[in-house]
């Protein structure tokens, strides 16, 4: 009877060690495939026509994680208002009337490896750019997107690349279309 009862919690330990090492192994699979994205501004503006270069306002996502982001939704706001797209939001930014000349990559929808860099929006004129950037803090852009395992987080420009986890993204009507 001894020898039964030993078999029988020996049994019960071997599968509460399994049980374990099974949750450790998902957890490390978990972290093997995060997404870390980081929305950012990069900037070069001239003093003097001297230098050759052209003065430029990028607006770049980057994925600086260790798995695949796929981004479910962005979103680009004004003084807390949504706008859908960049020359939306710019125009509202410095109260300017006429449409406005940028270059843009989708990032709604998108997958973006690790490592990679998307220039989201690239401005080529000084004077919008440098009025952009004056009134830049009433600007935000925010990103939710979620790992190969449907974990999902949400990021914006102000939080500095620092992610928190959301339960999933939705897409809305106030979602970027660009």
């Amino acid at each position: 009877m001894l020898v039964g009862v030993s078999a029988v919690v020996i049994g019960v330990c071997a599968l509460g060690v399994s049980l374990y090492e099974t949750s450790l192994m998902r957890e490390e699979q978990r972290a093997a495939v995060m997404p870390l994205l980081e929305l950012s501004r990069s900037y070069y503006l001239a003093t003097d026509d001297s230098s050759g270069k052209e003065p430029r306002l990028w607006l770049q996502a980057q994925n600086v994680g260790i798995g695949p982001a796929r981004v479910v939704d962005f979103r680009v706001t004004v003084d807390g208002l949504p706008h859908l797209t960049w020359d939306a939001a710019l125009r509202e930014l410095i109260e300017h009337d006429s449409l406005i000349s940028y270059g843009q990559s989708t990032i709604n929808g998108r997958t973006i490896p690790p490592e990679r860099l998307v220039t989201m929006m690239e401005l080529n004129d000084v004077e919008l750019a440098e009025r952009i950037l004056i009134e830049f803090d009433r600007l935000d852009f925010e990103a939710c997107f979620c790992s190969i395992f449907d974990e999902c987080w949400m990021t914006s420009y102000r939080d500095f690349g620092a992610s928190s986890r959301v339960e999933s993204c939705q897409r809305s009507d106030s979602s970027f279309v660009e």
